[in-house]
């Protein structure tokens, strides 16, 4: 066989080779998140939190909207009992299911907080309140206190723009009782706390850092963008900052924090969550995006949501991610 028969045939079968090993492997799908859920619900969608068997969903003017986790059929609560208080504007949620108690951030004239009974999920009952002092509410967190020695079961936080961080105990029966504030030179709009630590975001002005024990300022950081949320985890503080992303600082030593890196988000971010490596930003018109921070120095996208929508807020809850959006209502992903 001459050469160039040779080399014809040598191509020939190198192609067919080629064609059958692209064949055999296919297109690689890489998805770390895939929906499992579209939920509509009444209103917009701006905050969710969730208990083992429900999803409490704040919903603006669409009021109050509860999820089943088992069934996923959602009921709307346009009002509560004994005396069927309307729900007006419900911007803001925080619950406590080992206590079964749901805190509601309410704007009727003015802000307050509605403390709900849901011990029955089929009669949320309204049974108290906090009014004065949480006018412009800009975030609320109630937790269990662990290992409590007197009468008081639960604590809470809340911050709203007189620029007063406020602390408040509760014994399930009278009213929550205030107990300090911080005083920020600055607007607040979001916060964590640690055993240690009081953590703000500042907006322009970044990151503030305050001692839990004495409410002393330890130092600030400024950041690029609004500081608008922020989560601790360990050595590090995650921070969606607006129009620059998920930046991340390391406050180990809280009286001098460092800027460790940053990752530009389409849209705005307005809201953090983390689980393990996992870091969740909803970034507006953005979607959502999905980190491994193992490497806190270098933050890995795993995954951007474009689904969703317009997306205010996105948590992780169990083996999923829940995404609270305009659009949409409320979008559930599972993990490849």
């Amino acid at each position: 066989m001459s050469q160039k028969r040779l080399l014809i045939l040598a191509v020939v079968v190198l192609a067919l080779f080629t064609a059958c090993a692209k064949r055999s492997t296919g297109p690689t799908d890489n998805r770390v998140l895939t929906l499992f859920k579209e939920i509509p619900i009444v209103g917009n969608a701006l905050e969710i939190d969730g208990s083992d068997t429900e999803l409490y969903v704040a919903g603006d003017q669409g009021a109050l909207t509860v999820i089943n986790t088992s069934t996923w059929q959602s009921r709307w609560w346009p009002s509560l009992p004994p005396d069927t208080t309307s729900l007006v504007y419900i911007r803001r949620v925080s619950v406590v299911p080992e206590h079964n108690f749901l805190f509601l951030g309410e704007y009727v004239g003015g802000d307050n907080v509605y403390i709900v009974d849901i011990s029955d999920p089929d009669y949320l009952e309204l049974v108290n309140n906090i009014q004065g002092g949480t006018d412009l509410l800009q975030k609320i967190l109630f937790i269990p206190i662990e290992n409590p020695t007197g009468s008081d079961i639960i604590h809470g936080y809340l911050v709203n723009e007189n620029r007063k961080f406020k602390y408040y105990r509760f014994d399930g029966i009278a009213p929550p009782l205030y107990r300090w504030e911080i005083e920020a030179t600055y607007t607040i709009h979001g916060f964590d706390v640690t055993d240690n630590l009081v953590v703000l975001t500042q907006q322009q002005r970044g990151l503030s850092i305050y001692e839990r024990r004495t409410q002393n300022k330890l130092s600030e950081i400024p950041l690029t963008g609004q500081a608008l949320a922020v989560k601790v985890s360990g050595n590090y503080a995650y921070v969606a900052c607006r129009q620059e992303g998920l930046q991340i600082v390391d406050i180990s030593d809280p009286s001098e924090p460092k800027f460790v890196s940053r990752f530009d988000t389409k849209g705005y971010a307005t809201s953090i969550d983390i689980k393990d490596n996992l870091v969740l930003v909803s970034s507006g018109s953005g979607g959502v995006y999905l980190f491994d921070v193992s490497n806190p120095a270098k933050p890995l996208l795993k995954e951007n949501i474009t689904s969703a929508g317009y997306t205010n807020n996105a948590i992780f809850y169990k083996d999923k991610v829940v995404v609270a959006g305009r659009d949409k209502g409320v979008m559930v992903y599972k993990f490849n």
